[in-house]
């Protein structure tokens, strides 16, 4: 008998929070325009009314993005959506269109927030995509080469695990930067709040070959654990260095869960500990060139598309 209040209760519970979150819903056929150019959105409501509803629309940036014919919206109780016109100003950014009851007031609805980008221009944007993606192939291809290479030679005798370590953290890194900015909401709209004007510059592409780096890096490090490596291994530097990052992305944690930084700001953080690895982490790998007189152990053609796609 109890369990079955216990379910019919959670049942409810979650029929009640799906009906709220469908409420109301906010469309628009286009989440990116160009400046000075108009769209709509379409505020529809899913549940029945016995009077007119009023919502009231506005803007993070009115210099961005606006309503043309005021901010006041009503659906009247005959009819379940209506559709409003919006237009975009001489500054490019990104906004949130918050729409919010104005009339009934006993009614409880869940109403999200519409994000929309101004852009300079279609055509750049078409380019600026296409070169991600270009990149994106060039760097990806350039991680097989050293694989080939070790698989090839059944040995990784000559290949720098400093090089390998500190590539790891930073494609870690790369990835989770990637992914907040991406897919992550609170992140995002810290973002917009703090750089209104602002369009975040992180794409797919982005996030992709992050993710395909730090995938064929582990590989190469599993490659350090089957094949010939002649005792190689990590530098008591190297440890300590990787040791220290991940001791300091742990605590920053603590930190953005207390509240005493941003979630943006921690994850800001990532971007920076990728920027300090890169500035240093091919040093290790000319080190043992350098000793060996040799570079035989490393594949060319691993910096050669690392350079293209750079």
């Amino acid at each position: 008998m109890y369990i079955r209040l216990i379910l019919l209760s959670i049942a409810t519970t979650i029929a009640v929070a799906l009906d709220n979150t469908t409420a109301v819903t906010v469309t628009t056929p286009e989440k990116k325009l160009i400046l000075h150019s108009r769209s709509n959105i379409t505020i529809t409501l899913n549940v029945t009314a016995t009077s007119d509803v009023i919502f009231n629309i506005t803007s993070s940036s009115h210099e961005i993005i606006n309503l043309t014919n005021g901010n006041l919206v009503t659906i009247a109780n005959n009819s379940r959506s209506v559709t409003v016109e919006i237009q975009s100003y001489d500054k490019a950014g990104t906004v949130y269109l918050t729409v919010s009851l104005v009339n009934p007031s006993n009614l409880n609805l869940t109403i999200p927030d519409l994000d929309m980008a101004v852009i300079h221009s279609r055509p750049v944007e078409t380019v600026n995509v296409v070169l991600g993606w270009l990149c994106f192939a060039s760097w990806s291809i350039s991680f097989y080469p050293q694989v080939w290479k070790n698989w090839k030679r059944k040995s990784v005798i000559g290949l720098s695990f400093d090089f390998l370590g500190y590539n790891l953290l930073g494609w870690i890194c790369y990835s989770m930067f990637n992914a907040a900015l991406l897919w992550y909401p609170a992140v995002i709209h810290e973002y917009h709040l703090k750089y209104p004007h602002g369009v975040i510059s992180v794409q797919l592409s982005d996030a992709c070959f992050s993710f395909h780096a730090f995938l064929l890096t582990g590989f190469t490090i599993l490659q350090c654990f089957l094949y010939e490596r002649g005792g190689q291994t990590l530098s008591s530097v190297c440890r300590t260095l990787l040791a220290l990052f991940v001791c300091a992305m742990v605590i920053m944690l603590i930190v953005a869960t207390s509240g005493c930084i941003t979630w943006l700001q921690y994850v800001s953080i990532f971007s920076y500990v990728k920027l300090a690895v890169t500035l240093f982490k091919y040093s290790p790998q000319v080190y043992v060139n350098c000793r060996k007189k040799s570079t035989e152990a490393v594949s060319i053609y691993q910096f050669l598309l690392d350079l293209t796609g750079g």
